[in-house]
């Protein structure tokens, strides 16, 4: 039995995990994903800059958690010294 379209479908406040880009099935929609992520890119390399995250580190990590987790180490450390200098 072939699912519909409907049975694919989330019910209302249920949940997935990470984060869920839908991605089109057309053409365009796809073009418009892609130029949604091309955009995210810099602004990721700066955010890594910033709070100088070891890049060559991430490479290796592949689990979206794993790399989540050192974006908010790094960010916690510059928190950290941040407020340490305050005082």
């Amino acid at each position: 039995m072939k699912a519909t379209r409907m049975d694919r479908r989330m019910p209302p406040g249920s949940r997935r995990h990470g984060v869920v880009i839908p991605v089109p099935h057309t053409r365009s929609g796809q073009k418009h994903v892609q130029a949604y992520i091309q955009t995210l890119r810099p602004m990721v390399a700066d955010v890594a800059a910033t709070l100088d995250v070891n890049r060559n580190a991430l490479i290796d990590l592949r689990d979206p958690d794993e790399i989540g987790a050192v974006y908010l180490g790094a960010f916690l450390d510059d928190l950290a010294n941040r407020l340490g200098a305050e005082r």
